[in-house]
């Protein structure tokens, strides 16, 4: 199993273009309101950022933890 870095998916998510038509009508026949679902994730990865800013601003510089938080929100800026 493959694994894709966090801060890849984030940067990607800030690239996604509307989904096309046939996305649409697949996703309306599931029930599922794509537009609506997409709009959801990128506001939940800017109160991502917010957090881990908040995070970043209280972890000690000797922390082995607080490069990786920086990258993935180095992602998200």
């Amino acid at each position: 199993m493959s694994t894709t870095p966090s801060t890849t998916i984030i940067t990607n998510l800030k690239n996604v273009t509307p989904p096309t038509a046939n996305t649409l009508e697949d996703a309306a026949t599931d029930g599922i309101d794509m537009a609506g679902m997409l709009a959801l994730v990128l506001s939940k990865a800017d109160e991502l950022k917010v957090c881990l800013t908040l995070i970043v601003a209280s972890t000690d510089s000797a922390d082995p933890n607080l490069a990786t938080l920086n990258d993935v929100l180095a992602s998200l800026t």
